[in-house]
Parts: C-alpha cells; sequence; structure tokens
C-alpha cells in the first residue's frame, strides 16, 4: 500500500459498477489509465467515456466536491470535463464516483507543445476568465482541497520540515529564505476559483496546442497564486513572463507562486521518493531545479 488510507479499487470491481449503475456501458472496453496522480483512479470505457473514483479515503472529499462543481465552472476558454453519469459505492466507506466524457488529446508535456509561449498565454487567459466565474456558495480553499490557495502562512509548518528532509537534494538554506520571503507577501483581495494542480498530467493538447483542464479534485475559491506555480512545475522557463505579462502578475503574487511551487515539489518529494512515485519525484526535481534550489 502507498498510503494508509488506501481503498480496494480494482478491476473487478469497476466491472461491478458499471454493470450495477450502467449497464449500458458495462460491455465496453475497460482500461485503467496510467498517470502519476496519487488521489483518484481512472478508467477509459470504451472510446467515448472514463470513470473516476477515489482511491483514497481522503480523496473521497474531493470528488464529490469536483462533482459538485464542474457543472458550475464550464464555458471557459479550454475544454473542461463533462460529466454523464454520478454514483456511490461502498468502499468501506461511502464513496462517489463519476463518469465523464474522454477528453481527446495528449498529455501537455513538451514534446506535445508546438509553441511553448502560446501555451502559457493559453493558459494565462484560461485563468482570467476562471477568476471570473461566481464564487457565491463555493467551496473555501483547504482541507476541502489540500490546503491550495490557503495563506501561506498556514501551511509553514508542514513546509519547512519537508524542506529539511529533501536537503540532501536541494540548497535548503536558500528554499528557507524564498518562502519567508514569500510569506510576507499577503493576498488581501477577494478569493476566486483555482485549479490547484496545474501539472502536465491534467493538462491536454490537440494539434500541439493547448486544449483542456482535467482533474478539477483540488478545486476551490483562495489565494490564486497556487495555480501561478504552474509557472515553475510545468511551464518552459521562456514562456513565463508571457503568462506573467497577460495575468498582469505583481512582484508578490510571482512571489506567491514561486513559494507554492517549492511546498508542492517539497510536500510530495519528501514522502514518495525512495521507489514510491519515481514519475512524480522527477516532476518534483524538475520544478526544485527550475526555481534554482537543486544542489
Amino acid at each position: 500500500m502507498m498510503h494508509q488510507d488506501d481503498l480496494p479499487v480494482t478491476d473487478v470491481l469497476i466491472h461491478q459498477l458499471l454493470e450495477r449503475h450502467t449497464p449500458q456501458w458495462a460491455n465496453l472496453p475497460l482500461d485503467r489509465v496510467t498517470s502519476s496522480g496519487t488521489d483518484n483512479a481512472l478508467y477509459r470505457i470504451g472510446d467515448e467515456l472514463v470513470l473516476r473514483i477515489p482511491r483514497r479515503e481522503s480523496a473521497a472529499l474531493l470528488v464529490s466536491k469536483e462533482l459538485d462543481w464542474l457543472p458550475h465552472l464550464g464555458g471557459l476558454p479550454l475544454m473542461t470535463p463533462t460529466l454523464r453519469y454520478r454514483g456511490r459505492v461502498d468502499l468501506g466507506m461511502d464513496c462517489e464516483f463519476g463518469i465523464f466524457d474522454w477528453m481527446a488529446g495528449n498529455i501537455a508535456i513538451p514534446a506535445n507543445i508546438a509553441d511553448a509561449d502560446e501555451a502559457a498565454i493559453s493558459l494565462a487567459n484560461f485563468l482570467k476568465a476562471l477568476h471570473l466565474k461566481p464564487t457565491a456558495g463555493a467551496p473555501i480553499a483547504g482541507p476541502i482541497n489540500k490546503l491550495r490557495g490557503i495563506p501561506l502562512a498556514e501551511i509553514s509548518e508542514r513546509t519547512l520540515p519537508a524542506i529539511e528532509i529533501v536537503s540532501d537534494e536541494i540548497d535548503a538554506k536558500v528554499a528557507v529564505e524564498l518562502w519567508n520571503e514569500a510569506l510576507a507577501e499577503k493576498y488581501d483581495a477577494p478569493p476566486v476559483w483555482l485549479h490547484g494542480d496545474l501539472k502536465a498530467d491534467n493538462l491536454l493538447t490537440v494539434g500541439g496546442k493547448l486544449a483542456g483542464v482535467i482533474d478539477w479534485g483540488l478545486s476551490a475559491v483562495g489565494d490564486p497564486a497556487a495555480d501561478y506555480a504552474t509557472a515553475w512545475s510545468w511551464m518552459q522557463p521562456s514562456a513565463r513572463d508571457g503568462f506573467r505579462s497577460v495575468l498582469g502578475l505583481s512582484e508578490g503574487e510571482w512571489l506567491r507562486g514561486k513559494a507554492w511551487a517549492l511546498y508542492g515539489a517539497v510536500i510530495a518529494l519528501s514522502y514518495y521518493r525512495g521507489g514510491k512515485n519515481e514519475p512524480l519525484c522527477e516532476q518534483c526535481r524538475l520544478t526544485l531545479s527550475r526555481l534554482d534550489l537543486m544542489c
């Protein structure tokens, strides 16, 4: 088991779910989708559908929130998932799952992007539109989305020990200095919608262009700097200036984005290194190198 709260999600279980809930799709080919993600399991159903189900107890609430709010986040400049079926299953605890339209495209790794600057600007325009979505009644950043978008000071007690754990790989002194500098930059504007996990696995390209954003489990309303972290975790360094310019980000907002990139990388690397999830660890190391923190 990778986590103490892993749930018993198996191919057999998914077949049973389809037979019980959506028999019209039960005889379609079923394939588990490979991903570096750790919260949910994905199963492609035939050519046009995908089932998303929590693989950890702690992710069950995230899935329910995603199912509640995705319909409110349509009409954005890039494609977002369309829900086709919502169901419940007992996995030792009550869990919801969703079946969505399969979004055709390629994972947004550099090889699948024709123009890095254009992709960065597309994502910036997407975030500008996302920030305009109504927030009345929306989930507030915190435990409901693994803390993405809360004040940085509230996660220092998690971040600083994680920096120390990976100090054999990074310049811990510089990392702590970056973190402390960012703490001084408070977010004092109204909270806005954020995605919470803008990495390559959650971004799709079609024909070399950025086309879609998937996996909204960490979405909520809060400090959008949690999404600006993508400038170091996903974006090509040469494209950062265009991204920042379109969003009109101040020095403080940019610095908080760097801090969120640092947070995400050291939290994941400190837990998953040692063979637990090497693709995710390599993503974290790339982020830390782009922050000029690798030894």
